[in-house]
């Protein structure tokens, strides 16, 4: 097959009256059938790991995909690898080149690019086990239901687990739901399989105005449009634990953009009357301030803390959250109750 070359041109929405903002970006890749699935990878100056999760997508029993790279102005040679990659014919590798926009401008042109019926996404960092999108699709498909998720891992031995005959719990909208509620730890929007049709028909894409929270926000509005979905019930994403993801952490938990991103999310449940939103409203704000606050005790940043009590309830966050069912959450709740300075010094010394 000839490798083809697109020219794209997108234009941001215009603000205030003004002209769009024109940028362009160029797609490079084989002109082929419409794929199934559509892995989108964002890739900013990842050439040192990028190669190992392209492999990983080598290795994918399901055979029916396309891989969408989307280079957010790298200054390493990311480009060159990528390159390197789709010269080996092994993945249908489609390569979109654009200017820094950062990761949610970089997922948004992924979606806008993709051809195939299902979206996954995969950070460049990170790697999907051999059955991932088998599973995925065929949870999907064989159940009809209106999404599909796995479990995601810390662990790289997910990675050598068998990958047959992989349990399927099929649930309501509720239920999956509770589960990115409660279990944020074992579940990332990366770990969820979306329709093309229903990204393009609800206009869903990543906020690019803010940096914290908007893959969270971004998955939690995809589910208000889902009834039913179907869990395979194994951890099939492996995600890797870097020196640079490790401080990204680190700032998301410092920063109360998450809490803007859950009140968002509020107001789309809403809009929308997803039977879901009281009890969201019950818990997630309450628990994403306390990550800001012990993210801010971690740091030493004692001043922001303080901060914090002034410009939000932050006591009436922790006597929800105090009464979590996970034990520290639950301590370090009480401690703030009985002084957020206490609260302070003990997380702070327990890092």
């Amino acid at each position: 097959m000839s490798i083809g070359t697109d020219k794209c041109l997108h234009e941001a929405e215009s603000k205030n009256g003004e002209p769009p903002t024109k940028v362009h970006w160029q797609i490079t890749g084989r002109k082929m059938e419409l794929k199934e699935v559509s892995v989108i990878i964002p890739c900013y100056n990842c050439q040192d790991l990028i190669g190992e999760t392209l492999q990983s997508l080598a290795e994918q029993t399901h055979r029916n995909f396309e891989v969408v790279c989307v280079n957010d102005g790298s200054k390493d040679e990311t480009i060159s690898v990528l390159q390197q990659w789709k010269e080996k014919n092994i993945l249908d590798i489609r390569i979109v080149d654009k200017p820094n926009g950062g990761v949610s401008s970089a997922r948004n042109a992924g979606i806008r690019a993709a051809q195939g019926k299902y979206v996954l996404f995969l950070d460049a960092d990170d790697l999907y086990h051999s059955a991932y999108l088998q599973s995925l699709c065929d949870a999907v498909e064989q159940n009809q239901v209106d999404v599909a998720y796995c479990w995601v891992s810390r662990k790289r031995e997910i990675l050598s687990a068998d990958g047959d005959s992989l349990p399927i719990v099929v649930q309501t909208q509720s239920e999956a739901m509770r589960n990115l509620l409660y279990r944020m730890g074992d579940v990332s929007f990366c770990s969820f399989l979306y329709r093309k049709e229903w990204l393009d028909r609800e206009n869903l894409l990543f906020d690019e105005k803010t940096r914290r929270f908007e893959d969270r926000e971004f998955n939690w509005k995809y589910l208000c449009h889902c009834k039913t979905a179907a869990l395979v019930d194994a951890q099939l994403y492996y995600y890797r634990v870097t020196e640079n993801s490790a401080t990204q952490s680190k700032r998301m938990a410092w920063s109360t953009e998450r809490l803007d991103a859950v009140r968002r999310v509020e107001t789309y449940m809403e809009q929308l009357q997803c039977p879901f939103l009281e009890e969201l409203k019950s818990y997630l704000f309450q628990r994403v301030m306390w990550s800001v606050a012990k993210g801010y005790a971690v740091g030493g940043e004692k001043a922001l803390l303080k901060r914090l009590g002034k410009e939000y309830d932050v006591k009436s966050c922790m006597r929800r959250t105090a009464k979590d069912s996970d034990m520290m959450v639950v301590i370090a709740s009480w401690l703030y109750l009985i002084h957020p300075m206490l609260f302070y010094h003990i997380v702070r010394l327990k890092k």
